[in-house]
């Protein structure tokens, strides 16, 4: 019977440390990189809204970095959630950090000011 119930102790415990990591990895920041149209068709003021919105999105994701309450929560409920957490904000800042070179560059090709 103690064995029984020990059992359904870690059911709950590891059911708590899943929820706890699908509630987190929700507070993870996105970034779709793609506008609603081609970007050659972007007028001046769209590009320097994507370009804002990639720098939002950069700034989001670092200050997800480091110690961060992400990764302190992480660590609390689930270690490996650190690695894959730092995961996607580094993946978040280098598509940012894509983005925003290539909307520079198609801003001067418009000789935008």
């Amino acid at each position: 019977m103690v064995y029984g119930e020990r059992r359904i102790n870690h059911e709950k415990v590891l059911l708590l440390a899943v929820t706890a990591a699908l509630a987190l990895s929700a507070c993870a920041p996105r970034y779709n990189p793609n506008s609603q149209k081609p970007d050659t068709e972007l007028s001046c003021t769209e590009i320097k809204g994507e370009i804002a919105r990639a720098q939002s999105a950069r700034d989001e994701a670092g200050k997800n970095r480091g110690l961060s309450a992400q990764n302190v929560a992480w660590a609390i409920f689930f270690i490996p959630g650190i690695v894959a957490n730092e995961y996607t904000n580094d993946q978040v800042q280098k598509a940012a950090d894509e983005r925003i070179s290539k909307l520079n560059q198609l801003y001067a090709v418009k000789r935008c000011s």
